[in-house]
């Protein structure tokens, strides 16, 4: 069965691509952290939040081919170790929401924080093993699953609900509106660190195992539109009440998203550290997680996201110097 699968990735990998990007890019901190936006902040900065969130993808796949040296300097090794070390919080990231989300479950914390290592040793290995295949499909699979307990969850929770929603106004308080557009300034760099992103460029201009080449620019869009759907789906959880049967099941949705962008991240520290240090990395990553539980999923991410767009933003103004210097000599030679 999964030759077949492997066999039409290989003759038309599209949609793969772009839903590998949609998965590695929601991040369980997306659902999580798309209903405490709605709730603390409101309707339209949480709707300014999504809108960043769809961007992302799309920008990256425009700024990634268009501007020329973006490549080239995301490539080279200090920024491929920062974009490394930043996996490494993307990774604490979905392990702590793992964590975190099955506490209003039989599960019980420690049960998810159970599954958040079992997960990441699972990936440990089978990454170093695979490698770029096994996490295209493994995240175009899941991301199908997600997309089905989605609809699912939120329908259900619609129902049990019975008209007794959440109360939550638009939000049009500066303080408000300032929060969510600086949130999603904050996350329009985000794809930029992942250096499996710019991977699948590369890959699908040169690969060993006989892909055929595609439109990346169309695959960064379509899995900007595809995680925009997701939200769109998603968004009314947080007008809806749960029973303990939808903890559960809401529980295993936020897995299966966090387990995609797990994957890619130790995935994406194996690209920028080879395989000997990556896999001492991501090894020392799940040793030294409970170091970090206390920090949760919504300041992990501020802490992340707020250093991030400092070394995106340099490395693509070198980039635009460094083509400006080369325009500069050639025309003086």
């Amino acid at each position: 069965m999964f030759v077949a699968i492997k066999s039409k990735f290989k003759n038309n990998p599209l949609l793969y691509y772009a839903l590998s990007i949609c998965a590695t890019w929601a991040g369980i901190g997306s659902l999580m952290n798309g209903v405490a936006m709605t709730q603390t902040y409101g309707i339209i900065p949480s709707l300014i939040w999504v809108f960043g969130n769809t961007l992302a993808c799309i920008l990256f796949g425009l700024v990634a081919l268009k501007i020329p040296k973006v490549r080239e300097v995301f490539r080279s090794k200090p920024m491929m170790w920062i974009c490394g070390v930043m996996c490494v919080f993307q990774a604490w990231l979905s392990m702590n929401g793992m964590q975190t989300i099955f506490a209003d479950t039989p599960i019980g914390q420690t049960g998810g924080t159970v599954v958040a290592y079992v997960l990441a040793a699972f990936f440990l290995i089978i990454l170093l093993r695979f490698g770029m295949i096994r996490n295209v499909l493994t995240d175009g699979f899941g991301w199908l699953v997600v997309y089905l307990l989605a609809v699912a969850v939120t329908i259900a929770a619609l129902i049990h609900s019975h008209g007794s929603y959440n109360v939550i106004g638009f939000g049009l308080e500066a303080e408000n509106m300032k929060a969510g557009i600086w949130k999603a300034i904050l996350l329009l760099p985000g794809p930029f660190t992942y250096p499996y992103f710019f991977r699948i460029l590369d890959y699908n201009e040169k690969n060993e195992d006989g892909a055929q080449r595609i439109n990346t620019k169309l695959a960064f869009t379509l899995g900007g539109v595809f995680f925009g759907v997701y939200m769109a789906i998603t968004f009314l959880l947080a007008w809806v009440q749960f029973t303990p049967a939808l903890n559960l099941v809401k529980a295993v949705l936020i897995t299966i998203i966090g387990t995609s962008t797990l994957s890619s991240s130790m995935y994406s520290i194996y690209i920028a550290f080879g395989k000997r240090v990556g896999l001492c990395i991501n090894l020392g990553l799940i040793l030294f997680w409970h170091i970090l539980i206390p920090l949760g999923v919504m300041g992990m991410w501020t802490l992340m996201a707020s250093v991030r767009i400092y070394f995106v933003c340099a490395g693509i103004l070198a980039a635009i110097v460094w083509h400006l210097l080369e325009k500069r000599k050639a025309v003086r030679t």
